[in-house]
């Protein structure tokens, strides 16, 4: 769980506005990025450009764009983002460490440095689903610590706002409740996103092909369980869940917290359609549209309940500095 850094009672001056718009436009870059990902996923291109990190033996930055047809495409250009995220992220790293001197945001060294190191890792692991042919173990991990690489990106571009470190007036207890449903919400989020990683890199999407129900039940007959059905099994169970969590997360945050009441009523509403989503990708027998579509808008969700943890967690750490009358 997040710990709470030392805060002072004097508001912090504004950060460069460049450095606000640079960690902004790294973490939308990056959601970019996790969609391109899963075009390239749900269209069968992981290996069109056989060869890393060059493309078809060239510089990534030299390939022809008169050769950008089909597969090579998709994958191509999910590398040239990928690559301008990295650089993105060197800077903004650099830029944080050379010029962040106040209190409030020293801590944006450490994240940001933490958040370079993952982006690092990251295209190590793509490189490696490349050169070892699409294991699943591989490419789960890729999914992942790009999703976990993204929720930096977004706390590095809350952090970087003035508005982040302003003190609203919530009772410490609804805010120290609110704080651990949206950490409870969170984790099955993330949870949710790891197994519909498994269940794309295992090719399970349809290893049970009816939707809502379940082989015509609520649970696979044991002649039909297998791992692939486990993992889509557990996928949707836990999809159940999240839409549960999120709707009864957006209720709690439009009674009692101003600041988040649309953020949370905009989560459950995008959650509820993910469910459609999923089913539409089983009804379509995993068309590309649905496919992509779903992946991203679970992406959207991970960012959303991200970005409430994160400022409940803000929040509790000003309050716990300056109560509230």
């Amino acid at each position: 769980m997040l710990q709470a850094e030392p805060i002072s009672a004097v508001q912090p001056l504004p950060l460069s506005r460049g450095l606000v718009w640079l960690s902004t436009a790294l973490a939308v870059l990056t959601f970019v990025l996790i969609g391109l990902g899963g075009l390239v996923n749900s269209t069968g291109s992981g290996l069109s450009v056989p060869d890393w990190p060059t493309t078809y033996g060239r510089h990534l930055l030299l390939y022809p764009i008169s050769e950008w047809r089909g597969g090579i495409l998709y994958e191509h250009t999910h590398r040239l983002v990928a690559a301008l995220v990295g650089f993105l992220s060197f800077v903004q790293v650099l830029w944080i460490w050379l010029a962040v001197r106040q209190e409030h945001y020293l801590w944006l060294r450490a994240v940001s440095l933490i958040a370079f190191l993952l982006v690092v890792v990251q295209g190590a692991l793509g490189g490696l689903t490349v050169l070892l042919r699409l294991p699943t173990a591989v490419s789960a991990a890729h999914a992942m610590v790009a999703q976990t690489f993204f929720a930096l990106t977004l706390w590095l571009a809350l952090g970087s706002r003035e508005s982040w470190y302003q003190l609203p007036r919530i009772s410490p207890a609804v805010l120290n409740g609110q704080y651990r449903f949206a950490v409870v919400v969170s984790a099955v989020t993330f949870f949710q996103i790891l197994f519909g990683a498994l269940t794309r890199h295992t090719y399970s999407a349809l290893a049970i092909p009816d939707f809502p129900l379940v082989f015509g039940g609520l649970f696979p007959p044991s002649t039909a369980l297998n791992t692939q059905v486990l993992l889509h099994y557990i996928h949707r169970v836990l999809g159940f869940v999240l839409v549960g969590l999120m709707v009864w997360q957006g209720w709690r945050l439009w009674r009692s917290i101003a600041d988040l009441r649309w953020w949370g009523g905009a989560g459950a509403i995008v959650a509820v359609g993910q469910i459609l989503l999923g089913g539409w990708v089983v009804w379509s027998v995993r068309s590309v549209l649905p496919t992509t579509f779903h992946g991203i808008v679970g992406t959207a969700l991970w960012a959303v309940n991200v970005a409430i943890m994160l400022q409940l967690w803000r929040w509790r750490c000003l309050i716990q500095r300056a109560p509230l009358a």
